[in-house]
Formats: structure tokens, C-alpha cells, sequence
């Protein structure tokens, strides 16, 4: 992720000293552990039995708003400033990648996403989709939800079962 911080960087200031940014979330996976290292809005889920948990929380202006308790998530994704990042890999001079750890369990699903899923499927869309959808075509059928629901932005979906 530093290697693309710098290389977006460069390509700015090949361009004129443009702003360019991308947002990240990485899954790592190792023995009865996960690590989540992201920057920007993109997000990581878990789903363990009933329980739908974000990982990730959102380097915006609204996940700000959403940890100070004025929003929830669901509010937050169709604020005015949902699409303003704080953190973004190849902005700024260091990337602000955050990190969690945490202990995966038998039967933990794992959705990586970028806010194009997010602002047409809400936690509970998420959830329902998750616990009810094969491996073999959940990232297909949260990608028409987001499609379906006019898309605006990129869409990224990868599903990870244990």
C-alpha cells in the first residue's frame, strides 16, 4: 500500500500536481486470526451466525458524525458529505492506513466492499444477503442490488467464507 501511495503520488505530479486518491481495504488471513488494514470509505464486514460486525469504520466526514453518535451508518450513507474521505492512499504524506486483528471462527463470512455496494444496500439488505446467499454467487447478486439501484459509483465485492 505505501508502494501504490507513492506511485499514485507520482502520477499527480506527472499530471500537474492533480489530486488523486484511491480508498482500500485489505483482508489478511492467517491461522485462527484475521488483519484488516484499510484507508478511505471501502469497508470489511463479518458475519458470524446472526451477527452482522463492520471491522472497517469509514475515514469520512460522516463516519466521523457516526462515531460521535449524530448518525447512524444507514443515515450516513445518504448524507450531502458521504462521499467526502479523510484518508485515501496516494493523498496526503503518508497513506493513513488503520489496522484491526481479530479471531476468525468456522462458518465467519467476510464481505470486502467499496461504498458503491454501500449507498444502495443497508446493513440489513447486507445481512439478509450474507446469511442467505452461496459463496458461489453472492458477490453477483450484491452487485445487482447496487446496479439495480442506479449505481452512481464503482462497486466492489468480494465475499470470503471460513
Amino acid at each position: 500500500m505505501h508502494q501504490a501511495h507513492d506511485d499514485i503520488q507520482a502520477e499527480a505530479a506527472r499530471r500537474g500536481n492533480s489530486i488523486i486518491g484511491t480508498t482500500v481495504v485489505l483482508l489478511v488471513l492467517a491461522g485462527d486470526h484475521f488483519l484488516c488494514l484499510w484507508a478511505g470509505d471501502s469497508r470489511l464486514y463479518r458475519l458470524r451466525g446472526e451477527t452482522l460486525e463492520m471491522i472497517s469504520v469509514d475515514h469520512s466526514v460522516v463516519g466521523e458524525l457516526v462515531a460521535a453518535g449524530q448518525l447512524s451508518w444507514d443515515q450516513a450513507e445518504h448524507h450531502a458529505q458521504s462521499n467526502q474521505i479523510t484518508r485515501a492512499v496516494g493523498v496526503g504524506s503518508e497513506p493513513g492506513i488503520e489496522k484491526r486483528r481479530g479471531e476468525i471462527a468456522s462458518g465467519d463470512r467476510f464481505l470486502l466492499c467499496s461504498d458503491g455496494l454501500t449507498k444502495y444496500a443497508d446493513e440489513a439488505t447486507l445481512k439478509r444477503f450474507m446469511q442467505e446467499g452461496a459463496l458461489e454467487t453472492l458477490a453477483d447478486e450484491l452487485m445487482r442490488v447496487a446496479l439495480e439501484g442506479g449505481a452512481a459509483d464503482n462497486i466492489s465485492v468480494i465475499v470470503v467464507d471460513i
